[in-house]
């Protein structure tokens, strides 16, 4: 057997061995377990794509952010989007800390699952 052959099997072992575990006995069987490892499989992979689009905006608007007021948070003051310059960049902070926030929790997530 090749090395990820044996990882892909030891793998599906554990995840049988804990999906055993966790269920009464007369609700397990083997094609259930396959069906939740399928269904974790999609989720991971769910999760993946949002981390991603998470990652990808937080670093755009990290990047449109100008370290004087110029940049995105200029912008939304000039378009009047928010009443102040100061609410802006508050605004802005807080959508950017919020993101950054989302990406490690996730991160996270998908290190434990």
């Amino acid at each position: 057997a090749t090395p990820s052959t044996t990882t892909t099997t030891t793998t599906n072992a554990a995840a049988f061995a804990l999906l055993a575990s966790s269920l009464p006995a007369h609700a397990f069987t083997e094609s259930t377990a396959r069906e939740a490892v399928s269904n974790l499989a999609e989720t991971n992979g769910t999760l993946e794509s949002v981390r991603l689009v998470i990652a990808l905006s937080s670093i755009a608007l990290i990047l449109f952010q100008g370290p004087k007021g110029d940049g995105v948070v200029n912008t939304l003051s000039e378009k009047r989007v928010f009443s102040s310059a100061k609410n802006a960049k508050s605004a802005v902070d807080y959508v950017t800390y919020a993101l950054i926030g989302g990406f490690i929790v996730l991160s996270a997530v998908l290190a434990v699952g």
